[in-house]
Formats: structure tokens, sequence, C-alpha cells
């Protein structure tokens, strides 16, 4: 179960075989109906399977800006913990294995966002902190910009495949980082992530084998367990992020 706090527009076709059963609307606290909570309910039946909502087919938020943001939502069962995927230019489809591999508690929604402000206002109508996950260039720079101008918008940030310049680094907050680097990748050289690493307080590298500049697609399986692992670790203080070594996820699986 995921809920989302706004105005909330499902875009969920009729003849949908589990339509009736997976939407139900209630009022929030607040008597704001502009403030609607929204609950998607899964079947058991459907957990682990395709997603609810057709990829062709996405649900939509409109922002207190007024602007409509596309999102998609892969179902888990409840409790679950949001984690919001930012990756500009790239479709649902290149997500969906990584996304279900994923371990619960986390509940994967990817927002079509164009900005730090578009992403912190769609984690404002979420109602609680993210587990940021992030593919590219453009969007690790968001997550920067959105760290250092709202540090508890969310709970972790994972940068695959992007690199940040000292000065973007030298205004975030510190927060838990996992740096999510192909070994494979050309665009994202060993040296710079781990300058970004030494750079990064309370952050992880992980340099997965088969991985080009898009480690979730080009193997979902280790992007995942990197994930798994960073967001079953971190949290545990200081100690455990500081003058840490890269990572090899296959040292972690043995």
């Amino acid at each position: 179960m995921i809920r989302c706090a706004g105005k909330y527009t499902p875009e969920v076709p009729n003849s949908h075989p589990v339509a009736d059963e997976m939407i139900g609307i209630t009022d929030s606290d607040s008597n704001n109906k502009d403030n609607i909570l929204l609950e998607i309910i899964v079947p058991a039946s459907r957990v682990n399977q395709q997603p609810m909502f057709d990829p062709a087919e996405p649900a939509t938020i409109t922002l207190q800006s007024g602007v409509q943001v596309p999102f998609y939502i892969w179902e888990r069962p409840s409790p679950s913990s949001p984690m919001l995927i930012v990756a500009p230019d790239d479709s649902p489809d290149d997500w969906h294995e990584f996304t279900a591999l994923l371990s619960p508690p986390s509940s994967p929604v990817l927002a079509e966002v164009s900005s730090a402000l578009e992403i912190l206002m769609f984690i404002w109508d979420m109602g609680r902190p993210v587990d940021l996950v992030t593919q590219g260039q453009q969007a690790a720079e968001w997550a920067a910009d959105l760290v250092a101008m709202a540090p508890a918008a969310a709970s972790s940030i994972t940068i695959c495949n992007g690199e940040l310049s000292a000065k973007r680094i030298d205004d975030m907050h510190a927060i838990s980082t996992l740096i999510l680097c192909g070994r494979q990748s050309k665009s994202l050289t060993h040296e710079s992530a781990v300058a970004m690493h030494d750079a990064l307080r309370h952050s992880r590298l992980i340099e997965p084998e088969d991985c080009g500049e898009f480690p979730a697609k080009d193997n979902p399986d280790a992007a995942a367990s990197a994930v798994n692992w960073f967001l079953a670790s971190s949290g545990s203080g200081d100690e455990e992020f500081s003058d840490s070594d890269p990572i090899d996820p296959k040292a972690q699986n043995s």
C-alpha cells in the first residue's frame, strides 16, 4: 500500500482486472479538500507481479505549483517505505526488473519531475521522507540541490552514474549516500567516483561488474542487491560510513 497526499488523478483503464479493488479514497485528518489521502490497496495475489498501472497510463499528481507530474507505482504490501526514483528520459520499463528485486519495505515510485523543487513538492505531497534514487547526471544534481535546501525531505540518496561537483557537495547537508558506479561506465570513471565518495560524508561506493551507465538496467540483480544492502545498513551511525573503502557487491554476497 502506498499513500499519497495531494490532488491525485489516477488514470486506470476501466477494464483493469483489479480496478474496483485497488483504489479507495479517504479523507485526511485535514478538512482541506486539496489534501486528499489516497490509499491504493494491492490484493495479495498481485504482490511481486506486474505494476498496477499500465506503463502507458501513468497516474498523475498535481503539485502545489499547479504542475501535473505523471508517476508510476510498483506496489508492495504495507507497511511500506517510499522510494522515489528520478530518472529523466528513462522509461518505467527500464526499471521493472530492478524494482521487482527490491526488498521490503521499499515501495518504489518513478516520478517524471523536472527540477529539485518539483522533487521537493512531490515528496511534500507524499507526506513523508523518501529514499531517493537518481539515474544520470541531471538527476544527481537535483538530488544534491534537494539535500541542500531541504535535508529532511530524503532519508537517503542513491546516485547512479552521476558526478557531483565539490561546490554542490559543500552545499549539501550530511545524508546517507550510496554512489552506484558501473565498473564499465564510460561517463563516470572509477577515479571520479572515489573522489566523490571521499568528499561525501556518510557515503558508500559500490561498483558492480557488467554495468555501464545504467546499473539498474544493465545489471538489475547487482544494482538491487547493492541498494537493498545499503538501505538495510544505513542509519547505523557515523562509524558505519566513515573512511570506508569501495565495495564489490560480490564480496557482500559471499
